[in-house]
């Protein structure tokens, strides 16, 4: 008898999601630990359209990406309390016919972070004030960081800096911030700098100065133009690869309910390194 062999589905949603590294990296892992599960990419501009179809067809769990993180927390029928903090969610797992969403950027940015400086009392700009803003900041916070928002939209940025007490400036005054404020981190949050997106120049390449700490969430490119402006006056750089991975391992942990070992963990780094290595 010839019958197919059956594997839970998970993906990553999102609009853009070509540039996704997360298939190469879910997989690898999936496949080294012996799950019967495949990662999937889906492109979707309607995000509560696409959870219904998806629920229909048994996705198990789903990444979500730019620009729906918002959108996934408000449709999600229940969070947990660091979610409903953050107001924001980049991981659903449909369990007891419902969307279960949690946010683990959080964690993948502290854990980027901390490989390159400890994180308590420093002085931190986060430029942008969407999902992944509100993560990085609500991570920042909690390692006791003074977070200072700027952000191009006025009015978003500031109330994203009044629900975490934070100062907010418009992102064009950074600069001058930062010349009587010097910051020990920058962590840039925004799409500006992903492949196939137009190029913006977000901050003039003078306000890069050592030994600040520089992180960009875009990872593809691996160095975006933020990051290479950052690097070539001797800044500590941090690619978004590394939050990805461990927001990555973070979402595994939830959906399958297991600790992810650490040679499954360098695995995943390889998938992406490798899948990088080419461009």
């Amino acid at each position: 008898m010839i019958r197919p062999v059956q594997k839970d589905l998970y993906a990553v949603i999102g609009d853009p999601v070509e540039h996704s590294l997360s298939p190469v990296m879910m997989n690898a892992v999936m496949s080294a630990m012996g799950l019967a599960a495949v990662y999937l990419a889906f492109q979707a501009d309607d995000l509560e359209e696409a959870l219904d179809v998806l629920a229909r067809i048994g996705l198990r769990g789903l990444s979500v990406t730019l620009p729906h993180k918002e959108t996934a927390y408000r449709l999600s029928q229940e969070v947990d309390e660091t979610a409903k903090t953050i107001g924001a969610v980049n991981t659903l797992k449909w369990q007891i016919n419902r969307w279960i969403g949690r946010n683990t950027d959080w964690l993948g940015a502290n854990r980027a972070l901390r490989a390159a400086t400890s994180l308590n009392a420093k002085r931190v700009a986060v430029i942008g004030a969407g999902g992944v803003a509100r993560a990085v900041t609500f991570g920042l916070k909690r390692e006791q960081a003074e977070v200072i928002i700027f952000n191009r939209g006025i009015e978003r940025g500031r109330t994203l800096a009044e629900q975490f007490d934070c100062q907010f400036y418009p992102l064009d005054e950074l600069t001058a911030v930062a010349e009587q404020l010097p910051f020990d981190i920058v962590v840039q949050c925004t799409s500006i700098g992903l492949a196939g997106s137009d190029s913006v120049q977000l901050v003039a390449d003078s306000f890069f100065r050592p030994p600040m700490v520089v992180m960009d969430t875009v990872y593809r490119p691996l160095y975006t133009p933020f990051l290479r402006a950052a690097q070539k006056v001797g800044c500590t750089t941090i690619t978004g690869l590394d939050m990805l991975l461990h927001q990555g391992v973070a979402q595994l942990q939830w959906w399958f309910e297991r600790a992810i070992p650490q040679e499954a963990v360098g695995l995943m780094k390889n998938a992406l390194q490798e899948a990088l290595s080419h461009e």
